[in-house]
């Protein structure tokens, strides 16, 4: 008996050593995660001396530059200054006001009407609605996530801390295949997608995303490949496996990057319009739905009302970047820079 109570002791003791050196461990890591950050922020008050003691020439070049990138910036906001003031417009006003060559004046009467008819006046010509244009953006954005993600994340940590036979081809492979231009590959790619019953198929979505590279490897590739290995060898030490080193000491570090990728990803995929019209014509999303609605609301004399469904269909990514604007620049430099 006391034989036994002294095994269950030692059991007890040997799991709680365990969880406490995977808390050390997780420590270690944030914080040579923290000392690349603080390297960054001393790197960013220099900068920031330069700028305070820079020479009259510089001083010159700078307001230059200053004055190039805010005529940039009027130049990107003038277009949604413009929508917004004239998707509040009735109609006949907008069509009068065009004729008349005020396209920036302000509406006699400003129709809120134009936004809530967005979503019962706007549909395809298969039917779907701005709702299920939404629904289907909704679906085709986050299922790629998931599953890049998941094989990202995996294969860059195998390529980044393993060696083995043909590993640099690999590596060679997926930098070649970053530097083809979409436009030359088209035409195999869609008789590709046709010949596997992908066309026109949800599958799409989510096989097409399983092969691995782009920008989100580099980025993983680069913050594995920089984490030192010393913590994984304490792992192996321990008793623990690859499996444990990748899920509870790697991927709970990358998880800032993560987020801010899938966010990067989602911007992307939400503003696309080319790939449902290619390969998805069924499943219409915002993008390509008000790209199809085009023709037909501008020769109706509906500009304001498409208008009004372009501005409403920017306030799901335009609140997440506002949101995770910072954290996305942060994220990208630690793994990005540092690879």
């Amino acid at each position: 008996m006391s034989n036994l109570i002294s095994e269950n002791q030692s059991e007890k003791t040997g799991q709680s050593e365990k969880a406490s050196f995977f808390a050390r461990a997780r420590v270690a890591v944030k914080a040579w995660a923290s000392g690349v950050r603080n390297g960054q922020k001393e790197k960013l008050r220099e900068v920031r001396h330069r700028l305070k003691n820079r020479s009259k020439g510089e001083r010159v070049i700078f307001a230059i530059v200053f004055l190039l990138f805010l005529l940039y910036t009027v130049s990107m906001l003038y277009p949604f200054i413009w929508m917004f003031i004239n998707s509040f417009k009735p109609f006949t006003e907008f069509t009068l006001d065009m004729a008349n060559g005020e396209a920036f004046a302000f509406p006699d009467v400003w129709r809120g009407e134009n936004y809530t008819e967005v979503f019962s006046m706007i549909q395809t010509s298969d039917g779907t609605s701005f709702i299920g244009m939404t629904l289907n953006s909704i679906w085709q954005s986050v299922l790629p996530i998931l599953v890049s993600t998941v094989t990202g994340t995996w294969f860059a940590y195998i390529l980044s801390r393993f060696r083995f036979p043909g590993r640099n081809v690999i590596y060679a492979v997926i930098i070649f295949t970053m530097t083809v231009p979409v436009v030359g590959n088209t035409g195999g790619y869609f008789k590709l997608v046709y010949d596997l019953g992908l066309y026109n198929n949800p599958l799409f979505s989510v096989v097409t995303t399983i092969p691995f590279g782009g920008l989100a490897f580099m980025v993983y590739y680069g913050f594995f490949k920089n984490i030192p290995h010393s913590y994984a060898e304490a792992v192996y030490i321990d008793g623990g496996g690859e499996f444990t080193v990748f899920f509870r000491i790697m991927l709970p570090q990358a998880k800032p990057m993560i987020v801010a990728l899938a966010i990067t990803s989602f911007v992307g995929t939400w503003n696309d319009y080319m790939t449902p019209l290619l390969y998805l014509p069924s499943y219409s999303t915002i993008a390509s739905g008000m790209y199809l609605v085009k023709n037909t609301l501008i020769r109706t004399g509906k500009n304001p009302l498409y208008y009004a469904g372009i501005l409403v269909s920017m306030i799901p990514v335009l609140t997440i970047f506002l949101c995770f604007s910072n954290k996305m620049m942060e994220s990208m430099s630690i793994g990005g820079l540092k690879g």
